[in-house]
C-alpha cells in the first residue's frame, strides 16, 4: 500500500483512510471483519469521532491484538477545554488506547466556534496539554467552511485539516487551500470524497482526488468488499480517461447542482428552515441508516421544508449557485418515500 506523511505531524498513513461513522450501522462482528480486511490490505488509517454513536467502541474491540499497526484519528465537538478533555478521555477508553494519533476539533464551521476553541480555557489549550502528556500525537481540525479552513492553514496550530474534497467540490482547487497547506506542511484529509455516498464510481472519485498528491481521502465503508476495492484503487491510482472526464462533468451537472457544502451562507431562512440539514438528509441516511434517522417518522427539521415559500433568498446567497429550493423538495419527498417503504 502507498503511504503518505500527514503534514508536519510526521505520521505516515495509508493513501486511503476508512471513515467510521457508518460503523454505527453494522454489528461489532461486521466492524471487526471490515477492520481486519483493511489491515490485511495495507490500510492502516481509521477515522472516527466521539459523536459517532458506538463507532469508537466497535473500533476499539476490533483492534484487540492489532494496536501497533494502525493509525487512529478521532475528534471532539467540544470548544471548551474541560469538555474537550472529558471527550478525549472517553475516546481513549472506548478505543482501548493510551494515545490517539490524531485528535481533531470536530466541525468548526463558524468564526465564533473557532474563537471559543482558541480562548484561554478553550479546546486548543487543553489539546496542548494532552500533547505534552502523550495522550494525543497530533492536533487537527475538521470544517465545512472553506474560509475557516484557509484561516486554519495559516494559524500554525493544526497539523492537519479535514475538509470536503471531491470531484463535485470544484471550489477547492481554485481556492489555494491545497497550495497553502503544502507550503506550510499541513496535512489535508478529504472528507466525503464520494460526495457522501452520492458518487457511486469509487475509481473515478478517488482517481480525481489522487491528482492532488498531498490529499488523503477518508471513505465511509460497511463491507470487506468495499475495503478491498478502496485498497486496490489507492495502491494503484487510475489515470482518468476522456470517458472518465465526461462522467465527471455529468455528475457535476446533476448531483453537483444540489450538493450542499454545509457552509450555511444560505441561512438564515425567513421560514426558519435549517437548509443545510435538509440538503444533507441523503448523506445522513447513507452514514447512519434510515432506521435511525426515521425511527420516529420524518424529523421536524425535515418536515419544516414544507414551509418553503420559494422566496429565493437562499439561492441568491449560495456561493455555489445550488438549486436549493429543488433540493429541499426532493429530499422531503425522498424522506416520505423511505417512511412509506418502512411502513409496508
Amino acid at each position: 500500500m502507498r503511504m503518505k506523511v500527514l503534514g508536519k505531524s510526521g505520521i505516515s498513513v495509508s493513501a486511503v483512510g476508512l471513515g467510521g461513522i457508518q460503523f454505527s450501522k453494522i454489528t461489532k462482528a461486521e466492524v471487526a471483519k471490515v477492520v481486519r480486511t483493511a489491515l490485511d490490505s495495507g490500510i492502516n488509517f481509521l477515522e472516527t469521532a466521539y459523536g459517532y454513536f458506538d463507532s469508537e467502541e466497535k473500533i476499539g474491540a476490533a483492534l484487540r491484538g492489532r494496536r501497533d499497526d494502525v493509525i487512529l484519528a478521532s475528534k471532539s465537538g467540544a470548544r471548551d477545554g474541560k469538555t474537550f478533555t472529558k471527550h478525549l478521555h472517553e475516546s481513549l477508553k472506548r478505543l482501548r488506547r493510551e494515545t490517539i494519533d490524531i485528535y481533531q476539533l470536530h466541525g468548526v464551521d463558524s468564526a465564533e466556534s473557532l474563537r471559543q476553541a482558541l480562548g484561554p480555557r478553550g479546546a486548543v489549550k487543553a489539546a496542548a496539554k494532552a500533547l505534552r502528556q502523550g495522550k494525543i500525537r497530533s492536533l487537527g481540525i475538521s470544517s465545512h467552511s472553506l474560509k475557516l479552513s484557509l484561516k486554519a492553514v495559516e494559524m500554525d496550530v493544526f497539523d492537519s485539516i479535514q475538509y470536503p474534497i471531491s470531484l463535485i467540490n470544484t471550489e477547492v482547487p481554485r481556492s489555494g487551500l491545497l497550495g497553502k497547506a503544502r507550503k506550510r506542511n499541513v496535512g489535508i484529509l478529504a472528507m466525503k470524497p464520494l460526495g457522501g455516498g452520492r458518487i457511486t464510481d469509487a475509481r473515478v472519485a478517488l482517481g480525481y482526488i489522487y491528482r492532488f498528491r498531498s490529499v488523503v481521502p477518508v471513505v465511509g465503508v460497511e463491507t470487506p468488499a468495499q475495503v478491498r476495492q478502496l485498497a486496490r484503487i489507492a495502491d494503484r491510482p487510475p489515470k482518468l480517461t476522456s470517458k472518465d472526464m465526461r462522467a465527471i462533468r455529468k455528475i457535476r451537472q446533476t448531483i453537483g447542482t444540489t450538493f450542499c457544502r454545509a457552509c450555511r451562507y444560505c441561512e438564515p431562512c425567513p421560514q426558519g428552515i435549517s437548509i443545510f440539514r435538509v440538503l444533507y438528509f441523503p448523506i445522513y441516511v447513507r452514514q447512519m441508516g434510515a432506521e435511525r434517522i426515521l425511527k420516529d417518522g420524518i424529523p421536524d427539521y425535515l418536515a419544516k421544508a414544507e414551509d418553503c415559500i420559494e422566496c429565493g433568498r437562499c439561492e441568491q446567497r449560495c456561493p455555489f449557485h445550488l438549486r436549493i429550493m429543488a433540493g429541499l423538495k426532493h429530499n422531503l419527498a425522498y424522506a416520505r418515500k423511505l417512511v412509506a417503504e418502512r411502513a409496508r
